[in-house]
């Protein structure tokens, strides 16, 4: 399955009526959508009246966002190191990007500037993605290790969620936080079929995890598994949703 039909899967157990809902939307704003992937925020953004400008580096994903929504403007950039016209834009959305930069208040210091006075923002990340009970203490430890080298080596923040309300606040917003309910990464009781394959797809994609494992990775893979699969399973991991306004 490619990863554009992965998002598409799991486009629907997300709960993005409720984040769509915080944010102060008003039609022909000028919105960005940075970290779009396949495009399925952009069209939910455009759906409700605004002009959205999606930018990802994922050329494969473009090409899937561009031909769901010819409305709306695509571009192949570096999030990182992103460049476009100070204060035009009346909103930010992102979500399942913030992660990626272990430096985000930084990053997020530059997106800013591409923001109107009083422009929007509105960040979703995930807290602990591996947080799931009942693993055993030997591999939630050996989790936590794992989360740690990777933010040390710069790769991606495992809990990134928990730090982006304080990241808006020091940019000068006024946050409010929600977190999302979600169907397959934060959940009680036991996984549902497709959604146990989901996490299976996302294992086969998780390289630096598997690396970290190593001859260990299989083992850790059924014990996560079974884990989900309990009528006891209880989800540590959240989804966090922060907006954020101005004046």
């Amino acid at each position: 399955m490619s990863l554009a039909s992965e998002y598409k899967k799991q486009y629907a157990w997300r709960d993005w009526d409720s984040a769509l809902s915080l944010c102060p939307i008003t039609p022909d704003q000028r919105v960005l959508d940075l970290g779009c992937g396949p495009g399925d925020l952009s069209a939910a953004l455009s759906s409700r009246g605004v002009q959205v400008t999606g930018i990802d580096n994922n050329a494969e994903l473009l090409a899937v966002a561009r031909e769901r929504c010819p409305q709306v403007v695509f571009e192949k950039r570096d999030l990182s190191v992103l460049n476009l016209e100070p204060g035009k834009y009346d909103g930010l959305w992102c979500s399942f990007t913030a992660a990626y930069f272990t430096d985000f208040e930084s990053v997020f210091s530059g997106w800013k500037t591409f923001l109107k006075p009083k422009a929007w923002v509105c960040i979703v990340d995930i807290d602990d993605l591996l947080g799931h009970e009942p693993l055993s203490a030997k591999t939630r430890d050996r989790v936590c290790k794992f989360y740690e080298e990777l933010l040390q080596k710069k790769g991606y923040d495992f809990r990134a969620g928990r730090k982006i309300s304080d990241v808006l606040e020091k940019n000068g917003f006024n946050v409010k936080s929600l977190i999302l309910k979600d169907k397959e990464l934060s959940f009680q009781g036991p996984a549902d079929p497709d959604v146990a394959q989901a996490w299976e797809d996302r294992f086969n994609r998780m390289r630096g995890l598997q690396a970290f494992f190593g001859e260990d990775f299989t083992a850790f893979k059924k014990e996560f598994k079974h884990c989900i699969a309990a009528a006891e399973h209880r989800s540590l991991c959240r989804v966090v949703c922060c907006v954020g306004t101005r004046g």
